[in-house]
Protein backbone atom coordinates (compact mmCIF):
# COMPACT_ATOMS: atom_id res chain seq x y z
CA UNK A 1 0.00 0.00 0.00
CA UNK A 2 2.83 2.41 0.94
CA UNK A 3 4.71 1.43 -2.25
CA UNK A 4 1.61 2.11 -4.31
CA UNK A 5 1.29 5.53 -2.70
CA UNK A 6 4.90 6.35 -3.69
CA UNK A 7 4.17 5.17 -7.21
CA UNK A 8 1.37 7.69 -7.39
CA UNK A 9 3.46 10.51 -5.89
CA UNK A 10 6.52 9.98 -8.14
CA UNK A 11 4.85 10.98 -11.42
CA UNK A 12 3.24 13.88 -9.58
CA UNK A 13 6.69 15.12 -8.53
CA UNK A 14 7.88 14.84 -12.13
CA UNK A 15 4.91 16.89 -13.27
CA UNK A 16 5.63 19.59 -10.68
CA UNK A 17 9.32 19.70 -11.68
CA UNK A 18 8.35 19.98 -15.34
CA UNK A 19 5.92 22.77 -14.52
CA UNK A 20 8.63 24.70 -12.69
CA UNK A 21 11.04 24.20 -15.59
CA UNK A 22 8.48 25.26 -18.22
CA UNK A 23 7.40 28.46 -16.45
CA UNK A 24 8.99 31.46 -18.14
CA UNK A 25 10.69 33.88 -15.80
CA UNK A 26 9.56 37.50 -15.57
CA UNK A 27 11.65 40.02 -17.53
CA UNK A 28 12.86 41.53 -14.27
CA UNK A 29 15.01 38.43 -13.77
CA UNK A 30 16.33 38.04 -17.31
CA UNK A 31 16.36 41.48 -18.94
CA UNK A 32 14.89 44.26 -16.78
CA UNK A 33 15.94 47.01 -19.23
CA UNK A 34 15.43 45.46 -22.70
CA UNK A 35 16.90 47.07 -25.81
CA UNK A 36 16.18 46.38 -29.47
CA UNK A 37 19.57 44.83 -30.30
CA UNK A 38 19.96 42.58 -27.25
CA UNK A 39 21.02 38.99 -27.84
CA UNK A 40 19.18 36.58 -25.54
CA UNK A 41 20.06 32.96 -24.89
CA UNK A 42 17.77 30.50 -23.10
CA UNK A 43 18.57 28.85 -19.78
CA UNK A 44 17.16 25.86 -17.92
CA UNK A 45 14.04 26.23 -15.80
CA UNK A 46 12.46 28.82 -18.12
CA UNK A 47 15.26 31.33 -17.64
CA UNK A 48 17.32 33.40 -20.06
CA UNK A 49 20.46 35.55 -20.18
CA UNK A 50 20.88 38.78 -22.15
CA UNK A 51 24.05 39.79 -23.97
CA UNK A 52 25.32 42.80 -25.89
CA UNK A 53 27.46 42.85 -29.01
CA UNK A 54 30.84 44.52 -28.77
CA UNK A 55 31.67 45.56 -32.34
CA UNK A 56 35.25 45.83 -33.64
CA UNK A 57 36.54 46.81 -37.12
CA UNK A 58 37.94 43.89 -39.08
CA UNK A 59 40.02 43.69 -42.24
CA UNK A 60 41.54 40.24 -42.10
CA UNK A 61 42.27 37.19 -39.97
CA UNK A 62 45.35 38.69 -38.30
CA UNK A 63 44.21 42.31 -38.20
CA UNK A 64 43.22 43.55 -34.77
CA UNK A 65 42.22 46.86 -33.21
CA UNK A 66 44.77 48.77 -31.16
CA UNK A 67 43.67 50.51 -27.95
CA UNK A 68 45.26 51.84 -24.78
CA UNK A 69 44.00 50.49 -21.45
CA UNK A 70 44.81 51.44 -17.88
CA UNK A 71 44.59 54.71 -16.00
CA UNK A 72 46.60 57.71 -14.91
CA UNK A 73 46.36 57.38 -11.10
CA UNK A 74 49.96 57.57 -9.88
CA UNK A 75 49.14 55.67 -6.67
CA UNK A 76 48.09 52.61 -8.69
CA UNK A 77 50.61 52.85 -11.54
CA UNK A 78 52.22 49.53 -10.53
CA UNK A 79 48.97 47.85 -11.59
CA UNK A 80 47.12 50.28 -13.86
CA UNK A 81 49.68 52.32 -15.80
CA UNK A 82 48.45 52.83 -19.41
CA UNK A 83 49.66 50.22 -21.86
CA UNK A 84 48.87 49.31 -25.46
CA UNK A 85 46.56 46.37 -26.09
CA UNK A 86 44.83 44.77 -29.05
CA UNK A 87 41.36 43.36 -29.44
CA UNK A 88 39.52 41.50 -32.21
CA UNK A 89 36.01 40.09 -32.45
CA UNK A 90 35.10 36.42 -32.77
CA UNK A 91 32.02 36.49 -35.00
CA UNK A 92 31.30 38.21 -38.32
CA UNK A 93 28.78 41.03 -38.14
CA UNK A 94 29.42 41.94 -41.78
CA UNK A 95 32.35 42.11 -44.16
CA UNK A 96 34.05 44.87 -42.17
CA UNK A 97 32.97 44.25 -38.59
CA UNK A 98 33.33 41.46 -36.05
CA UNK A 99 32.04 41.18 -32.51
CA UNK A 100 32.04 39.23 -29.28
CA UNK A 101 29.16 38.98 -26.85
CA UNK A 102 29.31 40.14 -23.24
CA UNK A 103 26.70 39.74 -20.53
CA UNK A 104 24.41 42.73 -20.33
CA UNK A 105 24.16 42.26 -16.57
CA UNK A 106 26.09 40.51 -13.84
CA UNK A 107 24.90 36.90 -13.48
CA UNK A 108 22.11 36.96 -10.92
CA UNK A 109 21.03 34.44 -8.29
CA UNK A 110 18.18 33.01 -10.34
CA UNK A 111 20.46 32.37 -13.31
CA UNK A 112 23.13 30.79 -11.15
CA UNK A 113 20.57 28.50 -9.48
CA UNK A 114 19.09 27.48 -12.84
CA UNK A 115 22.24 25.48 -13.60
CA UNK A 116 21.97 23.73 -10.24
CA UNK A 117 20.74 20.20 -9.52
CA UNK A 118 17.05 21.05 -9.83
CA UNK A 119 14.77 23.90 -10.86
CA UNK A 120 13.41 26.24 -8.23
CA UNK A 121 10.74 28.91 -8.37
CA UNK A 122 12.70 32.21 -8.39
CA UNK A 123 12.12 34.26 -5.24
CA UNK A 124 11.98 38.02 -4.75
CA UNK A 125 15.71 38.27 -4.02
CA UNK A 126 16.80 36.35 -7.12
CA UNK A 127 17.39 39.53 -9.13
CA UNK A 128 20.41 40.28 -6.96
CA UNK A 129 23.77 39.50 -8.58
CA UNK A 130 25.29 36.18 -7.56
CA UNK A 131 28.05 36.72 -5.02
CA UNK A 132 29.91 34.55 -2.54
CA UNK A 133 31.52 32.39 -5.23
CA UNK A 134 35.12 31.81 -6.30
CA UNK A 135 36.86 32.02 -9.67
CA UNK A 136 36.62 28.27 -10.21
CA UNK A 137 32.91 28.39 -9.32
CA UNK A 138 32.34 30.99 -12.04
CA UNK A 139 34.23 28.94 -14.61
CA UNK A 140 32.32 25.81 -13.58
CA UNK A 141 29.05 27.71 -14.04
CA UNK A 142 30.16 28.72 -17.54
CA UNK A 143 30.93 25.10 -18.36
CA UNK A 144 27.54 23.88 -17.10
CA UNK A 145 25.81 26.55 -19.14
CA UNK A 146 27.85 25.71 -22.26
CA UNK A 147 26.96 22.03 -22.02
CA UNK A 148 23.27 22.82 -21.52
CA UNK A 149 23.24 25.21 -24.52
CA UNK A 150 25.03 22.71 -26.77
CA UNK A 151 22.49 20.06 -25.87
CA UNK A 152 19.31 22.15 -25.83
CA UNK A 153 19.85 25.32 -27.91
CA UNK A 154 22.85 24.79 -30.20
CA UNK A 155 21.03 26.37 -33.15
CA UNK A 156 20.80 29.68 -31.28
CA UNK A 157 24.54 29.94 -30.67
CA UNK A 158 26.60 32.16 -33.02
CA UNK A 159 29.18 30.39 -35.14
CA UNK A 160 32.45 31.23 -36.85
CA UNK A 161 33.26 28.79 -39.60
CA UNK A 162 32.75 25.30 -38.24
CA UNK A 163 33.10 26.34 -34.59
CA UNK A 164 30.24 27.18 -32.24
CA UNK A 165 30.54 29.96 -29.67
CA UNK A 166 31.19 29.18 -26.02
CA UNK A 167 30.95 31.09 -22.73
CA UNK A 168 33.73 31.97 -20.31
CA UNK A 169 34.89 34.82 -18.12
CA UNK A 170 36.05 37.85 -20.14
CA UNK A 171 39.72 38.63 -20.56
CA UNK A 172 40.92 41.89 -19.04
CA UNK A 173 41.06 43.57 -22.44
CA UNK A 174 37.59 42.33 -23.39
CA UNK A 175 36.21 43.55 -20.07
CA UNK A 176 37.90 46.97 -20.11
CA UNK A 177 37.15 47.68 -23.77
CA UNK A 178 33.46 46.96 -23.13
CA UNK A 179 33.42 48.77 -19.77
CA UNK A 180 34.80 51.94 -21.34
CA UNK A 181 32.09 51.83 -24.01
CA UNK A 182 34.04 50.35 -26.92
CA UNK A 183 33.46 52.03 -30.25
CA UNK A 184 30.28 53.67 -28.94
CA UNK A 185 32.53 56.19 -27.16
CA UNK A 186 34.48 58.96 -28.95
CA UNK A 187 38.23 58.39 -29.04
CA UNK A 188 38.80 61.48 -26.90
CA UNK A 189 36.60 60.07 -24.11
CA UNK A 190 37.68 56.42 -24.24
CA UNK A 191 40.58 57.00 -21.82
CA UNK A 192 38.56 58.98 -19.28
CA UNK A 193 38.34 57.76 -15.68
CA UNK A 194 34.80 56.42 -16.23
CA UNK A 195 32.60 56.04 -19.31
CA UNK A 196 30.56 59.08 -20.45
CA UNK A 197 27.44 59.47 -18.31
CA UNK A 198 24.41 61.51 -19.29
CA UNK A 199 23.54 62.02 -15.62
CA UNK A 200 25.45 62.08 -12.34
CA UNK A 201 27.30 58.91 -11.35
CA UNK A 202 24.69 57.83 -8.78
CA UNK A 203 22.33 57.15 -11.73
CA UNK A 204 24.83 54.74 -13.34
CA UNK A 205 26.93 53.16 -10.56
CA UNK A 206 26.26 51.48 -7.19
CA UNK A 207 29.02 52.72 -4.86
CA UNK A 208 29.57 53.21 -1.14
CA UNK A 209 27.18 55.44 0.80
CA UNK A 210 23.56 55.86 1.79
CA UNK A 211 22.83 57.84 -1.36
CA UNK A 212 23.81 54.81 -3.44
CA UNK A 213 24.28 51.12 -2.56
CA UNK A 214 23.97 51.65 1.22
CA UNK A 215 26.36 48.79 2.02
CA UNK A 216 24.67 45.96 0.14
CA UNK A 217 24.38 44.57 -3.40
CA UNK A 218 21.53 45.88 -5.53
CA UNK A 219 19.28 44.23 -8.14
CA UNK A 220 20.67 44.03 -11.67
CA UNK A 221 19.56 46.58 -14.26
CA UNK A 222 18.13 49.16 -11.84
CA UNK A 223 20.45 51.96 -12.99
CA UNK A 224 21.32 53.39 -16.39
CA UNK A 225 23.78 51.49 -18.60
CA UNK A 226 27.08 52.50 -20.14
CA UNK A 227 27.23 53.55 -23.84
CA UNK A 228 27.33 49.89 -24.94
CA UNK A 229 24.18 49.12 -22.97
CA UNK A 230 25.95 47.26 -20.12
CA UNK A 231 24.49 47.62 -16.65
CA UNK A 232 26.46 47.69 -13.37
CA UNK A 233 29.78 47.29 -15.21
CA UNK A 234 31.16 49.65 -12.57
CA UNK A 235 30.16 49.23 -8.93
CA UNK A 236 27.61 46.83 -7.37
CA UNK A 237 29.84 43.71 -7.44
CA UNK A 238 33.41 43.71 -8.61
CA UNK A 239 33.78 41.25 -11.48
CA UNK A 240 36.18 38.38 -12.07
CA UNK A 241 38.06 38.11 -15.34
CA UNK A 242 39.81 35.24 -17.08
CA UNK A 243 43.43 36.40 -16.79
CA UNK A 244 45.72 35.88 -13.80
CA UNK A 245 47.02 39.04 -12.14
CA UNK A 246 50.32 40.51 -13.29
CA UNK A 247 52.05 43.75 -12.32
CA UNK A 248 52.51 46.57 -14.79
CA UNK A 249 55.91 47.33 -16.36
CA UNK A 250 55.05 50.61 -18.13
CA UNK A 251 54.20 49.41 -21.64
CA UNK A 252 53.59 45.74 -20.79
CA UNK A 253 52.64 43.35 -18.01
CA UNK A 254 55.26 41.74 -15.77
CA UNK A 255 56.10 38.10 -16.37
CA UNK A 256 55.01 36.70 -12.98
CA UNK A 257 51.39 35.53 -12.90
CA UNK A 258 49.57 35.50 -9.56
CA UNK A 259 45.99 35.24 -8.32
CA UNK A 260 42.83 36.16 -10.18
CA UNK A 261 41.67 39.71 -10.95
CA UNK A 262 38.51 41.59 -10.04
CA UNK A 263 37.52 44.72 -11.95
CA UNK A 264 35.14 47.66 -11.66
CA UNK A 265 34.71 48.20 -7.92
CA UNK A 266 31.79 47.19 -5.69
CA UNK A 267 29.16 48.52 -3.32
CA UNK A 268 31.86 49.30 -0.71
CA UNK A 269 34.01 51.30 -3.18
CA UNK A 270 33.90 55.08 -2.49
CA UNK A 271 32.59 57.17 -5.35
CA UNK A 272 35.93 58.96 -5.69
CA UNK A 273 37.69 55.62 -6.30
CA UNK A 274 35.32 54.31 -8.98
CA UNK A 275 37.39 53.99 -12.15
CA UNK A 276 37.40 51.70 -15.16
CA UNK A 277 41.13 51.00 -14.86
CA UNK A 278 40.86 49.51 -11.36
CA UNK A 279 42.34 46.01 -11.21
CA UNK A 280 42.87 44.18 -7.93
CA UNK A 281 44.62 40.88 -7.30
CA UNK A 282 42.71 38.27 -5.28
CA UNK A 283 44.18 34.95 -4.08
CA UNK A 284 42.47 31.81 -5.29
CA UNK A 285 42.54 30.36 -1.77
CA UNK A 286 42.28 31.88 1.71
CA UNK A 287 42.86 29.83 4.88
CA UNK A 288 42.73 26.59 2.96
CA UNK A 289 39.43 27.38 1.24
CA UNK A 290 38.52 28.89 -2.14
CA UNK A 291 38.24 32.63 -1.79
CA UNK A 292 34.57 33.56 -1.97
CA UNK A 293 33.59 37.16 -1.20
CA UNK A 294 30.19 38.79 -0.82
CA UNK A 295 31.45 41.74 -2.88
CA UNK A 296 32.49 39.70 -5.93
CA UNK A 297 30.46 38.45 -8.88
CA UNK A 298 30.90 37.98 -12.62
CA UNK A 299 29.47 38.29 -16.10
CA UNK A 300 30.20 36.07 -19.09
CA UNK A 301 31.42 36.58 -22.63
CA UNK A 302 30.80 34.40 -25.67
CA UNK A 303 33.69 33.90 -28.06
CA UNK A 304 34.89 31.12 -30.36
CA UNK A 305 38.13 29.17 -30.95
CA UNK A 306 40.55 31.07 -33.19
CA UNK A 307 41.32 28.17 -35.55
CA UNK A 308 37.69 27.64 -36.43
CA UNK A 309 38.19 25.61 -39.62
CA UNK A 310 40.83 24.07 -41.85
CA UNK A 311 40.32 26.82 -44.42
CA UNK A 312 40.70 29.54 -41.80
CA UNK A 313 43.86 27.93 -40.47
CA UNK A 314 45.28 28.04 -43.99
CA UNK A 315 44.34 31.72 -44.27
CA UNK A 316 45.91 32.44 -40.89
CA UNK A 317 49.17 30.84 -41.95
CA UNK A 318 49.24 32.80 -45.20
CA UNK A 319 48.52 36.03 -43.33
CA UNK A 320 51.20 35.29 -40.77
CA UNK A 321 53.81 34.77 -43.47
CA UNK A 322 53.14 38.33 -44.69
CA UNK A 323 53.67 39.90 -41.25
CA UNK A 324 56.88 41.86 -40.95
CA UNK A 325 57.67 41.57 -44.64
CA UNK A 326 59.32 44.57 -46.24
CA UNK A 327 57.61 43.72 -49.51
CA UNK A 328 53.86 43.17 -49.89
CA UNK A 329 54.46 40.50 -52.50
CA UNK A 330 58.00 39.17 -51.94
CA UNK A 331 59.82 37.28 -54.65
CA UNK A 332 60.43 33.60 -54.43
CA UNK A 333 63.64 32.86 -52.46
CA UNK A 334 66.71 32.59 -54.62
CA UNK A 335 69.89 30.56 -54.23
CA UNK A 336 72.57 32.05 -52.02
CA UNK A 337 74.81 32.76 -54.96
CA UNK A 338 72.13 34.66 -56.90
CA UNK A 339 71.38 38.37 -56.74
CA UNK A 340 70.16 39.44 -53.28
CA UNK A 341 66.46 39.83 -52.54
CA UNK A 342 64.82 43.24 -52.14
CA UNK A 343 63.10 42.06 -48.96
CA UNK A 344 65.75 41.98 -46.19
CA UNK A 345 63.67 39.50 -44.17
CA UNK A 346 63.58 37.04 -47.04
CA UNK A 347 67.27 37.69 -47.72
CA UNK A 348 68.16 36.79 -44.13
CA UNK A 349 66.11 33.63 -44.47
CA UNK A 350 68.08 32.57 -47.53
CA UNK A 351 71.40 33.33 -45.82
CA UNK A 352 70.47 31.48 -42.63
CA UNK A 353 69.32 28.43 -44.60
CA UNK A 354 72.68 28.37 -46.38
CA UNK A 355 74.78 28.84 -43.24
CA UNK A 356 76.87 25.67 -42.66
CA UNK A 357 77.21 26.22 -38.91
CA UNK A 358 74.14 25.38 -36.77
CA UNK A 359 74.90 28.12 -34.25
CA UNK A 360 75.24 30.72 -36.99
CA UNK A 361 72.03 29.47 -38.61
CA UNK A 362 70.11 29.93 -35.33
CA UNK A 363 71.59 33.38 -34.73
CA UNK A 364 70.63 34.51 -38.21
CA UNK A 365 67.11 33.15 -37.70
CA UNK A 366 66.86 35.14 -34.46
CA UNK A 367 67.96 38.29 -36.27
CA UNK A 368 65.39 37.58 -38.98
CA UNK A 369 62.62 37.22 -36.40
CA UNK A 370 63.60 40.43 -34.61
CA UNK A 371 63.67 42.25 -37.92
CA UNK A 372 60.18 40.96 -38.75
CA UNK A 373 58.90 42.24 -35.42
CA UNK A 374 60.51 45.64 -35.99
CA UNK A 375 59.06 45.94 -39.48
CA UNK A 376 55.61 44.88 -38.28
CA UNK A 377 55.69 47.43 -35.45
CA UNK A 378 56.65 50.08 -38.00
CA UNK A 379 53.78 49.02 -40.25
CA UNK A 380 51.31 49.08 -37.35
CA UNK A 381 52.37 52.60 -36.38
CA UNK A 382 52.17 53.75 -40.00
CA UNK A 383 48.64 52.38 -40.29
CA UNK A 384 47.51 54.14 -37.11
CA UNK A 385 49.08 57.40 -38.33
CA UNK A 386 47.38 57.05 -41.72
CA UNK A 387 44.00 56.59 -40.06
CA UNK A 388 44.63 59.62 -37.85
CA UNK A 389 45.53 61.68 -40.92
CA UNK A 390 42.31 60.63 -42.66
CA UNK A 391 40.27 61.49 -39.58
CA UNK A 392 41.93 64.91 -39.37
CA UNK A 393 41.27 65.49 -43.06
CA UNK A 394 37.58 64.69 -42.61
CA UNK A 395 37.32 67.13 -39.71
CA UNK A 396 39.12 69.89 -41.64
CA UNK A 397 36.87 69.34 -44.66
CA UNK A 398 33.83 69.70 -42.42
CA UNK A 399 35.25 72.89 -40.87
CA UNK A 400 36.11 74.39 -44.24
CA UNK A 401 32.62 73.64 -45.48
CA UNK A 402 31.13 75.57 -42.57
CA UNK A 403 33.63 78.42 -42.88
CA UNK A 404 33.13 78.61 -46.64
CA UNK A 405 29.38 78.84 -46.29
CA UNK A 406 29.80 81.50 -43.59
CA UNK A 407 31.95 83.62 -45.92
CA UNK A 408 29.39 83.22 -48.74
CA UNK A 409 26.55 84.28 -46.43
CA UNK A 410 28.57 87.23 -45.13
CA UNK A 411 29.26 88.38 -48.69
CA UNK A 412 25.56 88.25 -49.54
CA UNK A 413 24.57 90.16 -46.40
CA UNK A 414 27.28 92.78 -47.04
CA UNK A 415 26.00 93.42 -50.58
CA UNK A 416 22.45 93.80 -49.27
CA UNK A 417 23.55 96.27 -46.60
CA UNK A 418 25.64 98.25 -49.08
CA UNK A 419 22.62 98.52 -51.37
CA UNK A 420 20.45 99.68 -48.50
CA UNK A 421 22.79 102.05 -46.59
CA UNK A 422 25.68 102.82 -48.92
CA UNK A 423 29.30 101.80 -48.96
CA UNK A 424 30.34 104.40 -46.35
CA UNK A 425 27.87 103.26 -43.69
CA UNK A 426 29.59 102.45 -40.39
CA UNK A 427 27.91 99.07 -40.16
CA UNK A 428 28.93 98.28 -43.75
CA UNK A 429 32.56 99.13 -43.03
CA UNK A 430 32.55 96.98 -39.91
CA UNK A 431 31.10 94.03 -41.83
CA UNK A 432 33.57 94.55 -44.65
CA UNK A 433 36.49 94.37 -42.20
CA UNK A 434 35.08 91.24 -40.59
CA UNK A 435 34.55 89.63 -43.98
CA UNK A 436 38.17 90.38 -44.89
CA UNK A 437 39.35 88.65 -41.69
CA UNK A 438 37.06 85.67 -42.34
CA UNK A 439 38.38 85.31 -45.89
CA UNK A 440 41.96 85.41 -44.63
CA UNK A 441 41.20 82.73 -42.04
CA UNK A 442 39.51 80.57 -44.68
CA UNK A 443 42.51 80.98 -47.00
CA UNK A 444 44.87 79.97 -44.22
CA UNK A 445 42.77 76.93 -43.32
CA UNK A 446 42.55 75.96 -46.98
CA UNK A 447 46.33 76.14 -47.24
CA UNK A 448 46.71 73.89 -44.20
CA UNK A 449 44.09 71.52 -45.62
CA UNK A 450 46.00 71.33 -48.89
CA UNK A 451 49.23 70.63 -47.02
CA UNK A 452 47.62 67.66 -45.28
CA UNK A 453 46.65 66.21 -48.67
CA UNK A 454 50.14 66.70 -50.07
CA UNK A 455 51.80 65.36 -46.92
CA UNK A 456 49.60 62.28 -46.60
CA UNK A 457 50.04 61.49 -50.29
CA UNK A 458 53.82 61.64 -49.88
CA UNK A 459 53.96 59.51 -46.72
CA UNK A 460 51.36 56.77 -47.22
CA UNK A 461 50.89 54.42 -50.13
CA UNK A 462 47.47 53.85 -51.64
CA UNK A 463 46.99 50.40 -50.12
CA UNK A 464 47.56 51.69 -46.57
CA UNK A 465 45.21 54.62 -47.19
CA UNK A 466 42.52 52.37 -48.64
CA UNK A 467 42.72 49.89 -45.76
CA UNK A 468 42.67 52.59 -43.07
CA UNK A 469 39.87 54.48 -44.81
CA UNK A 470 37.70 51.38 -44.61
CA UNK A 471 38.49 51.01 -40.90
CA UNK A 472 37.79 54.70 -40.31
CA UNK A 473 34.41 54.43 -42.04
CA UNK A 474 33.52 51.49 -39.82
CA UNK A 475 34.59 53.40 -36.71
CA UNK A 476 32.64 56.52 -37.64
CA UNK A 477 29.56 54.46 -38.40
CA UNK A 478 29.74 52.56 -35.10
CA UNK A 479 30.32 55.78 -33.16
CA UNK A 480 27.29 57.42 -34.83
CA UNK A 481 29.43 60.09 -36.49
CA UNK A 482 27.31 59.85 -39.62
CA UNK A 483 27.77 63.54 -40.44
CA UNK A 484 31.54 63.08 -40.65
CA UNK A 485 31.35 60.07 -42.96
CA UNK A 486 30.67 62.16 -46.06
CA UNK A 487 33.58 64.51 -45.34
CA UNK A 488 35.89 61.54 -44.80
CA UNK A 489 34.84 60.20 -48.18
CA UNK A 490 35.47 63.57 -49.87
CA UNK A 491 38.92 63.92 -48.29
CA UNK A 492 39.90 60.36 -49.20
CA UNK A 493 38.85 60.84 -52.84
CA UNK A 494 40.75 64.12 -53.05
CA UNK A 495 43.83 62.45 -51.59
CA UNK A 496 43.72 59.51 -53.99
CA UNK A 497 43.08 61.85 -56.91
CA UNK A 498 46.11 63.93 -55.99
CA UNK A 499 48.26 60.82 -55.78
CA UNK A 500 47.20 60.06 -59.35
CA UNK A 501 47.84 63.42 -61.03
CA UNK A 502 49.71 65.60 -58.47
CA UNK A 503 47.51 68.60 -59.28
CA UNK A 504 46.92 71.02 -56.38
CA UNK A 505 43.29 72.13 -56.74
CA UNK A 506 42.66 74.20 -53.62
CA UNK A 507 39.49 75.95 -54.81
CA UNK A 508 38.05 72.70 -56.18
CA UNK A 509 38.80 70.96 -52.88
CA UNK A 510 37.04 73.74 -50.99
CA UNK A 511 34.03 73.53 -53.30
CA UNK A 512 33.87 69.75 -52.83
CA UNK A 513 33.61 70.23 -49.06
CA UNK A 514 31.08 73.07 -49.35
CA UNK A 515 28.94 71.06 -51.77
CA UNK A 516 28.61 68.31 -49.20
CA UNK A 517 27.66 70.85 -46.57
CA UNK A 518 24.73 71.98 -48.73
CA UNK A 519 23.18 68.50 -48.89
Amino acid sequence: MRLARYRLLFPLCLCLAAAVEAAEWPKSLTNPAPAEDDVTLPMPCGGAMAFRKVLIPNQGPLNDYGIVIGGDDADYAYAEHPRPAQIAGSFDQDAKTRYYLIGKYEVNRAQYAALGPQCQVPGDDQRLPQNGIGWLDAMAFAERYNLWLLKNAAAKLPKDGQQTGFLRLPTEVEWEFAARGGLAVPVAQFRERVFPMDEEMVRHVWFEGTESANGKPQPIGALKPNPLGLHDILGNLDEMVFDPYRLNRLDRLHGQAGGFIVRGGNYFTPQAEIRTAQRIEVPFYVKGEPRRAETTGFRLVMTVPVESSRDKLKTLRESWQKLGSAEKAPEQPKAIGAQGLDDPVAELGVISDAAPDANMKNRLKNVQNRLKVTIQERDDQRQLAAKAALRLGAFLCQKMAGDGRWVETSETLLKQREAAFGAEDTGVKSRRDQLKADRAALTENLLYYSETILGSAAIYDEQVLREQFEILKTELGLKNYQALLGYADVYYKQLIDYRGNSAVRQNAWLNDCKALNRK
